[in-house]
């Protein structure tokens, strides 16, 4: 067993393909089958399943990629360590993100100070990011949590709210809140089920005895927006992912503030690692000079 085998196997798990590995690791796909071939050889058991929808990790697999993915990070936090001091000079980084416009500024200013890092971004929903940091799949999330996650190390960055987006030519076009008794009789286009957005909404209209039917259920961010521009219905998002959309108008829920924080989340045991750490620093940065004051909850346990 060795570092390449390692290595090769947490690109896998990552990426869930043969190529997709060989690509993000810069070698060939023989290479990397021949890795995992041998750190199988090593483990005495198989690592990899394949099946109609591509590659599944065996029940092996799924118990080594914590261990390998914690042995990853400590060789880049010793190799930063040993290479001008703590400047990360090369390494990876798997993040997830649920809001692109409140992670951008980070990414911005990480990557300006270390253009070595290889960042590999993928967008989610809140509920799903969890349970990608609790399998090691990605190494930090940002995610919209009404608390930190007791389960996880959890820095508050910034507050968001729900708020009703609308489309030009609505009759709310240009009001600056909504009463609840008034989105009984409108169409509205909701987020997937498992969307923290979603979840607010609905529990806020819950306390005053509300209940709406989607009108249209997208799976992205992006796709609610251009529903409502198209004027299909009226969509659901948080303050600080409104954009710069002339076509789309935000308006306050009266009555039922829905309010829930961004947080930078990672396994306990990762964040004094290497890139984590840089990256959580940099985040703590970024909204700090912005005006809020992160939370650090990375040495004790929130509620959920």
């Amino acid at each position: 067993m060795n570092f390449a085998q390692l290595r090769a196997f947490q690109a896998i798990a990552t990426h869930r393909t043969f190529s997709a590995a060989a690509q993000a690791l810069g070698v060939s796909q023989p290479a990397i089958t021949q890795h995992v071939k041998a750190l199988e050889e090593a483990v005495g058991a198989r690592l990899f399943l394949r099946t109609g929808a591509g590659i599944e990790l065996s029940p092996d697999a799924r118990d080594l990629l914590p261990r390998v993915r914690q042995v990853m990070l400590m060789l880049d936090d010793i190799g930063a360590r040993m290479e001008e001091g703590r400047t990360l000079n090369a390494g990876y980084l798997a993040l997830g993100l649920c809001a692109p416009y409140v992670a951008m500024p980070i990414l911005q200013r990480f990557t300006a100070l270390h253009p070595g890092i290889r960042l590999d971004v993928r967008l989610e929903n809140s509920s799903f990011l969890l349970d990608l940091v609790a399998q090691n799949r990605v190494d930090v999330a940002i995610a919209t949590l009404e608390a930190p996650h007791p389960d996880f190390a959890c820095d508050r960055l910034l507050a968001q709210e729900v708020m009703v987006l609308v489309h030009e030519g609505h009759p709310w076009w240009g009001r600056g809140t909504v009463a609840v008794a008034e989105l009984k009789d409108q169409r509205i286009v909701l987020r997937e089920p498992g969307s923290m957005t979603r979840h607010l909404f609905e529990a806020a209209l819950a306390k005053h005895g509300v209940t709406l039917a989607p009108h249209l259920m997208l799976g992205s961010r992006e796709a609610v927006k251009e529903a409502v521009a198209a004027k299909i219905g009226l969509g659901i998002v948080l303050n600080r992912e409104l954009g710069c959309d002339p076509r789309l108008h935000a308006v306050a829920i009266e009555g039922a503030p829905a309010r829930a924080d961004e947080y930078l989340v990672t396994r306990r045991e990762n964040r004094p690692l290497g890139a984590v750490a840089a990256f959580a620093a940099v985040a703590r940065t970024v909204f700090t000079t912005q005006g809020n004051v992160p939370t650090d909850t990375s040495t004790s346990a929130g509620t959920s």
